[in-house]
Parts: structure tokens; C-alpha cells; sequence
């Protein structure tokens, strides 16, 4: 069909121009092969590498050699709308260099980093043998991501519109541009950011956002962060300035809660350092890591009315230490179909130790955490659970968290291959709801009921979600549909209350992952979700494409910065 579609399209120059955008000349898994299997070091152990070169493959199919042959004014055009990813950008996010001895463990790490971008589709690094015994070339092929990507969404009269540049002039940078307008209100919502990942080489992403809301509510936040990105990563840090002023309700003993604009500018700044231990066949998985946090979270014009000190300005030291395992496993057909996925397992273990002033009295705090991940036979599952503790005199407070996902492996249907995916979250906070703005708990994560408000707020919660991931066997037209099927549960305690005695809350969805290797577009994502009763209004809503198919608590096993256990959350 598709050939037919070619033929047709050469008779005219306008219908080559629209075919040249919509369809690829070849599948996307032809451009640039996959593999999951992780390379061996001992193949090529002693080796030196001789040269990198890198290849970049469009969206529609074309190697910067094939583009200059024959060029057409429709490919021009192409190519102003859609710059290559430039192969420095490429090589910056390598952690071998030439003249190095091979590494099997750094060729993965550098092919799960640059699998892991948005503005890359598919990823390959081969290793070619040359006339030299003692050196090997490396070939890194790329197959780039349409970057130019729109997008669109609507709940409960909120129509919203965004476009999203992946890849800016092919340095891989990021500009992400939002609108939402409110029908029944007549109110706008803008958002806006910028984000600049690997700076000159050194992993730092930078980014800058803005928002302002419905409520005339306004965001501005500036950050650069180097994460602990690999298991073979030595150092870590970052800051972030952030302003935001807010309306928001205000706690009180009563029932009625009253509306107040705050106004805040919060510091945070964090470095660290790992080192590994019981390095095991030359390979590095485990690290123990040091790290120190600082916060400063103040109030501008605190209301009047806040006798109960629920928006006190705050600042905090945290110094944390942690010991962690770190593999990863390409799997396939977990979240997406037919492309490789890292998924992480392994284990942690930490302590945190600081304190908290809020006024003049300093609190000291302490926390543990610890995570496991593994797959076994019946799937895989992860899990991490954290506990802190306020020194506050005769009044300890206590914060509990717990949560996981678990899978099942491919179950054959006879009409498709299925995944069963279970995640619960358990939080426990402060015993008074109402103590501080910024320790506090509701469902309003992406993760959990994300059309509810944060100031619906409580002292613990419990969340279940479930969904039913489908991968049908069949293709129509080169199609392939992945449709799901997901719901959620939770509870929140209110007041004293018991958590069950709270009501429940529910939220359930159905959404299609829908892939075509043919297509430039070749990978489109639709979702509708419906909440029956949405508290502070208890409307139900229906929320079209804001639900994604991997909107579950998944660990990484990374170093973690230092925090307050459900502080934020």
C-alpha cells in the first residue's frame, strides 16, 4: 500500500512535498537496528579505541550523506523544519573517548543515556574490528525523533494546546510552550520552559520556567542539576531559585477554611560525591555516596490570619549517606512497544541526619530509607520505603512512606500479549494537617489523582492503582495497537479521622498506544480518564490525554538527594 501511495505522490510536486512529511522511505527498526542484549567486555578486553564516528538517520529515513544527492526543494524545506542532531551532540553524551581501553560498561551506560533523550528514537552502538589487532572502531548510529511535537488535552472545560521543540538547532536542547483556556470562566493559563541538557560535556542540565495560571497565580523557577545519572558517576550537585505566588486555603479548626495569597522564594543547593565498592568483573554496580542539602523556604506577605503559623518561613540542613547496587535489564514491551527499555534493579540503603528551623528553635530530624528491585520469576518488582523523625521535645513527629510497582511477565492471549501492573503508595505524615504548608499530604501527584487540588490535604494517605497493558498480535495497514486500561483508588484521613472512614476516591482510564514504523509520526499516545467525584466541588471529570502509560512509581536505585520524608507530597 505504501508503495502505492509512493507512486501516486510522485505525479505532483505538492502531493511529494505532504508524502515526504508524512512517511518514512523505510521502517524505523531498518534505519537503525536495536539490540537488547548488554555487550561482554571480555570479547574485545585489551583493546584500544582507534576512532568514533557517528551517524545520524532523520525521521523520514535519510543519513546526511543520502540528503545531498538529488536534493529536492521539498527536502530543503524538510530540513529547515527538522535539524539533524549535530554528531558533537552526540559524542557529548558519551563516557568513552578515543585512545581509551574498550569498556563494555561505559558503551551500555553511553547507549542507555542517549536511549533515555527525548529527541532520540532509536540508538545503536556496534563495535567494527579493524586491520590492528590491538584496536577497535566504534560506530554509534541514531535514528532522531520527529522533535517538533504538538500536543492537546481537555478536562472539565480546560482545552489545552502545546508545542514542544526536542531539539533545538540539534543541540538537543529543549523549549516546551503551553496554553489552556478555561470556556466556563473565560481564563487563560500559559506555561513556559526552557531546558539546555548536557552543558559543554558536563551532564549539568540547566532550565528555566514560567507559569501563571487561571487564578492569576505565577511560577518562576531557575535550576541547574548534574544527577547521579550512571553507576559510574563520581559527583553531583545542583541548585534552584524558585518564586511562586498562590492562593491557597488555609487550615484551620474549623470546617471552613479560608482563601490567602502567599507569596515565596525558596534556595536550594546540594552536592555529593560516590565512590564504588566490591567492584565485581571489572564492572561497577555498587557506590556508596556522601551528600549534604541546604534549603531556605521563605513567606512574603504572610496573611494576617494565619495564627497557627501554617506559612512560617523555614530553612534546613541535611547531610545524608547511602550505599546502592545499580543494574539494568533491556527489556522489551513493558511500556512501549518494540523499543528497548532500562529497566533498573538492584538495592539501597540510607540514612539522613539534620534539622529543620522554623522561627528561632531548631528541630533535629532523622531518617532511613532502603529499595529493592528485582525481576523473578512470576515478573518483576520494586519497592522503597522511607522513615523520619522530628526531635521536637515531648512532641515527636513521625513520617512514614511506602510504595512500589510490581509486573507480570508476557502473558499470551489469543489475540495479544498482556502485562498486569500493580503499584500501591502508603503516606504518613504529621499528626495535624493544618501544622505546616509545606509538610503536608494530598492526592494531587501526577502519579495519583493529578485533576484534584493541593489544598485538599490530610494526614495520610493510601493509593492503589492497577492497569492492563495489551500488545495486540495482529498489524492493520502496518498499524499496531496497544490499547490499556487502567483505574486507582485511594484514601486520604482527614481531621482525626480513620484512613477508610475518609471515602473512597477512584479514577479510571482507557488509552492506545498506536505505532507505525512507516510513519515519521510513528508513535502516538491517546488517553481518556474519568474521576466520578473530585472533592472541594465534587464534580466528576473527564480528562482527555493527560494520563500516560508509565505513570507509575518506578525506583531507579540512583543516589538520592537528601529530603524530609512527604514533605511536598
Amino acid at each position: 500500500m505504501y508503495y502505492k501511495i509512493e507512486e501516486f505522490s510522485d505525479k505532483r510536486k505538492f502531493t511529494k512535498f505532504v508524502h515526504r512529511f508524512i512517511f518514512r522511505r523505510e521502517a524505523d527498526s531498518v534505519s537503525v537496528e536495536s539490540w537488547e542484549k548488554i555487550p561482554e567486555q571480555e570479547v574485545y578486553d585489551g583493546k584500544t579505541i582507534r576512532n568514533i564516528t557517528v551517524q545520524t538517520v532523520d525521521p523520514f529515513g535519510y543519513s546526511k550523506n543520502e540528503e545531498r544527492i538529488d536534493a529536492k526543494w521539498y527536502d530543503r524545506v524538510a530540513d529547515r523544519i527538522h535539524i539533524d542532531s549535530k554528531p558533537s551532540t552526540i559524542k557529548n553524551y558519551l563516557l568513552f573517548r578515543k585512545g581509551e581501553p574498550y569498556n563494555a560498561q561505559k558503551i551500555y551506560e553511553s547507549e542507555r543515556i542517549l536511549r533515555s533523550m527525548p529527541f532520540i528514537n532509536r540508538v545503536n552502538i556496534s563495535i567494527e574490528e579493524n586491520e590492528d589487532a590491538k584496536s577497535v572502531d566504534i560506530l554509534i548510529k541514531v535514528l532522531d525523533s520527529w522533535s517538533l511535537k504538538p500536543s492537546m488535552s481537555y478536562s472539565n472545560g480546560e482545552t489545552g494546546f502545546g508545542l514542544t521543540e526536542q531539539n533545538l538547532l540539534g543541540l538537543g536542547h529543549e523549549i516546551d510552550l503551553g496554553y489552556t483556556y478555561n470556556s466556563r470562566d473565560k481564563q487563560n493559563h500559559l506555561y513556559g520552559r526552557y531546558t539546555a541538557y548536557n552543558l559543554y560535556r558536563t551532564f549539568i542540565n540547566a532550565n528555566i520556567s514560567g507559569e501563571k495560571d487561571f487564578f492569576d497565580n505565577e511560577r518562576i523557577s531557575l535550576s541547574a542539576t548534574r544527577d547521579f545519572f550512571s553507576p559510574l558517576t563520581r559527583w553531583a550537585g545542583g541548585f534552584q531559585f524558585e518564586y511562586f505566588k498562590r492562593r491557597v486555603l488555609l487550615p484551620n479548626f474549623t470546617e471552613v477554611f479560608s482563601e490567602v495569597q502567599i507569596k515565596v522564594y525558596r534556595q536550594d543547593l546540594w552536592g555529593g560525591y560516590q565512590f564504588p565498592v566490591f567492584i565485581s568483573d571489572g564492572k561497577i554496580s555498587r557506590n556508596i555516596a556522601l551528600l549534604g542539602r541546604i534549603q531556605n523556604y521563605q513567606y512574603k506577605d504572610r496573611p494576617e490570619q494565619d495564627q497557627l503559623g501554617f506559612f512560617r518561613a523555614s530553612n534546613s540542613f541535611l547531610a545524608s549517606a547511602m550505599y546502592n547496587e545499580r543494574k539494568f535489564s533491556v527489556q522489551k514491551n513493558i511500556f512501549q512497544y518494540d523499543l528497548p527499555e532500562d529497566i533498573p534493579y538492584g538495592k539501597s540503603f540510607g540514612f539522613t541526619v539534620g534539622a529543620l528551623n522554623r522561627g528561632n528553635k531548631p528541630i533535629p530530624y532523622a531518617g532511613l530509607s532502603a529499595s529493592v528491585g528485582s525481576f523473578i520469576n512470576w515478573g518483576y518488582f520494586n519497592v522503597k520505603t522511607e522513615f523520619g523523625r522530628f526531635f521536637n521535645g515531648e512532641t515527636q513527629r513521625d513520617a512514614f512512606r511506602l510504595e512500589g510497582t510490581y509486573f507480570t511477565p508476557l502473558q499470551n492471549w489469543k489475540f495479544a500479549q498482556v502485562r498486569h501492573f500493580f503499584s500501591p503508595t502508603w503516606a504518613i505524615g504529621t499528626p495535624r494537617y493544618h501544622y505546616s504548608y509545606h509538610d503536608r499530604i494530598n492526592l494531587s501527584s501526577p502519579l495519583e489523582f493529578p485533576a484534584y487540588s493541593g489544598d485538599y490535604i490530610g494526614t495520610e494517605k493510601l493509593v492503589f492503582r492497577y492497569q492492563l497493558q495489551m500488545f495486540i498480535n495482529k498489524t492493520w495497514k502496518n498499524f499496531h495497537f496497544s490499547p490499556y486500561a487502567t483505574a486507582a483508588f485511594g484514601w486520604l484521613s482527614q481531621n482525626g479521622n480513620s484512613l477508610f472512614n475518609s471515602g473512597t476516591h477512584s479514577k479510571f482510564g482507557i488509552g492506545v498506544l498506536i505505532n507505525n514504523p512507516y510513519l515519521v509520526f510513528n508513535r502516538i499516545q491517546v488517553s481518556l480518564m474519568y474521576y466520578p467525584k473530585v472533592p472541594m466541588g465534587n464534580d466528576s471529570v473527564f480528562e482527555f490525554n493527560g494520563y500516560r502509560n508509565d505513570n507509575f512509581p518506578m525506583q531507579s536505585f540512583a543516589t538520592d538527594v537528601p529530603h524530609f520524608v512527604n514533605f511536598g507530597n
